[in-house]
């Protein structure tokens, strides 16, 4: 019985954020309403508040769940390319810089406004997804490319997460670009321990 109801609770969860996905996708988090919400999905707003209790709740767990997601493609796209440091960065920046401008939900986080807005969750309150991104990437990038001098690897992925981070809330060249870019600088840092360079790990045979 308790597994059974952890499953309705999961799913109803699911169903009160895809709700509140599509409102905001459309309308903007400024528009979001909570009796919108329950509504959508056919439940009380008590029901609702026993999950988030608050808008801002939900906008929190949005973003979570975002972030869930761009962390899978980010790992596929490294495992992808495990004996190429410098095409697993772009593919892993690409992926997240191709997946923020085509997702609605980012959007409207970027274009949010007032003390409520969507964005304040990729600035002010974005320290846990950076935690939460570069400890992710820097266990990665350990246990992949273990002859990475430790003090470059961790330079290498704080850079690579802030500079990704910055292009998203304000895009300059095309995700391709920018990911070529980006990728460019990570593995001069990754690969560069006092001024020397060395050479790349798990280099391919020319």
């Amino acid at each position: 019985m308790p597994r059974f109801r952890e499953t309705v609770r999961t799913l109803l969860r699911e169903r009160l954020l895809d709700a509140a996905y599509e409102t905001v996708a459309d309308r903007g988090f400024d528009k979001l309403r909570m009796a919108h919400v329950a509504g959508a999905v056919g439940v009380s707003r008590q029901t609702l508040y026993s999950e988030f209790p608050s808008k801002e709740a939900v906008g929190e767990a949005l973003f979570q769940r975002e972030l869930e997601r761009c962390l899978v493609g980010i790992q596929e796209g490294l495992d992808a390319h495990r004996d190429d440091l410098r095409a697993a960065v772009e593919a892993a920046v690409g992926f997240t810089l191709t997946l923020a401008s085509r997702n609605p939900l980012i959007r409207a986080m970027l274009t949010s406004t007032g003390e409520d807005g969507l964005l304040s969750y990729l600035t002010t309150r974005s320290a846990a997804a950076f935690d939460t991104a570069t400890a992710m990437a820097d266990a990665y990038a350990a246990e992949a490319w273990p002859t990475i001098d430790p003090v470059a690897r961790e330079l290498a992925v704080d850079a690579a997460v802030r500079l990704t981070a910055s292009h998203i809330v304000q895009a300059g060249a095309s995700p391709e670009e920018s990911a070529r870019r980006i990728a460019d600088t990570v593995v001069r840092v990754a690969l560069s321990t006092g001024g020397e360079t060395v050479p790349p790990p798990r280099a391919t045979p020319a």
